[in-house]
């Protein structure tokens, strides 16, 4: 590529009798030079520091064209940072914040929506990238043709490197939802070591629990901030089938013995919410009583749903 040309710089090119030869133009360095570059990435300067806006006024007692080239070398200073900041998340923010439910079923259920998020995203990326190398080779075919207009090859010539350059910005992306995806896989890895070998039907099976431990996170989380459950979350115990008040005292000696104890870190939170869900689900049958009382069958119907195991420990041996 190129040196930019300076103010008092000018190029000799051969140029239709219509054309004015004046300093040289953003879209002749484009029919020249850039249009043949395989990677191309046309700075600022080379647009606003040309043509009609060179010589403006601009910001900090200056022109357009010397604002336009510190801008083109901080952009570049900063580039490097999107290698590490160009996806949605760190790994701490997967494994701490988007993958923190008390339940493992759920942490799966939330990496199955994530991958099918980025799945989505990459295959529209992908067919974009495919129309974009389409166009490239029609407007290849376009200007090796003989004794073409010549603002049309500038127009063509304008276009390619547009893509081109679109193409190489998008890569950075691309890359960021690769990260994205093999990162999951390895948290998927991780987790089946916590939870595998599991349906739809055994994920039905299993949703009294699920939502029991979300529930009960959330109202000790009401009872330390208001001292009681609030409106809401007494709403969705009361669905899963538990009375609210009793609830809310155990939550209360719960929580003041949070407060006296010496420990740093929640496994008595996570211990407690376990033991708490196993009681209520499987000797008091909360959900089951409620079920009944509501006319329905407290169990999920097999039939309508993929009884195939998934996330099996041993599916590569």
């Amino acid at each position: 590529m190129s040196e930019v040309q300076s103010d008092t710089q000018t190029l000799e090119l051969k140029q239709p009798e219509n054309v004015t030869n004046k300093q040289v133009a953003i879209f002749e360095e484009i029919r020249k030079d850039l249009a043949v570059s395989s990677e191309v990435k046309v700075p600022l300067n080379y647009v606003f520091g040309k043509g009609q806006l060179a010589n403006l006024q601009s910001f900090g007692g200056t022109s357009i064209q010397a604002n336009a080239e510190k801008v083109d070398k901080a952009l570049q200073n900063m580039s490097e940072l999107q290698n590490i900041w160009n996806h949605s998340h760190t790994q701490w923010i997967w494994r701490h914040l988007n993958l923190s439910y008390h339940s493992p079923h759920k942490n799966m259920r939330q990496i199955c929506a994530e991958i099918a998020a980025k799945r989505s995203a990459l295959n529209d990326a992908k067919w974009k990238h495919v129309e974009a190398e389409l166009r490239l080779r029609q407007i290849e075919e376009q200007l090796a043709k003989e004794n073409l207009e010549y603002w049309t090859e500038v127009r063509l010539k304008i276009e390619l490197v547009r893509i081109k350059e679109s193409l190489s910005e998008g890569v950075t992306y691309i890359e960021g939802a690769m990260k994205d995806v093999l990162v999951l896989n390895e948290l998927y890895e991780q987790l089946k070591e916590k939870v595998s070998d599991f349906s739809e039907y055994d994920i039905e099976k299993v949703e009294t629990k699920s939502h029991l431990k979300r529930a009960l996170v959330q109202c000790i989380r009401d009872v330390r901030q208001f001292g009681s459950i609030s409106k809401g979350e007494q709403e969705y115990i009361e669905q899963i089938g538990i009375n609210p008040m009793k609830l809310q005292n155990l939550m209360r000696k719960y929580v003041q013995a949070e407060e006296n104890s010496d420990s740093w870190d929640v496994s008595g939170l996570y211990e407690f919410v376990d033991k708490l869900t196993e009681e209520l689900v499987d000797v008091y049958k909360v959900d089951v009583v409620r079920m009944r009382m509501q006319g329905f069958s407290e169990n999920p119907i097999e039939n309508f749903s993929y009884t195939e195991k998934v996330a099996l420990l041993n599916k590569d041996k």
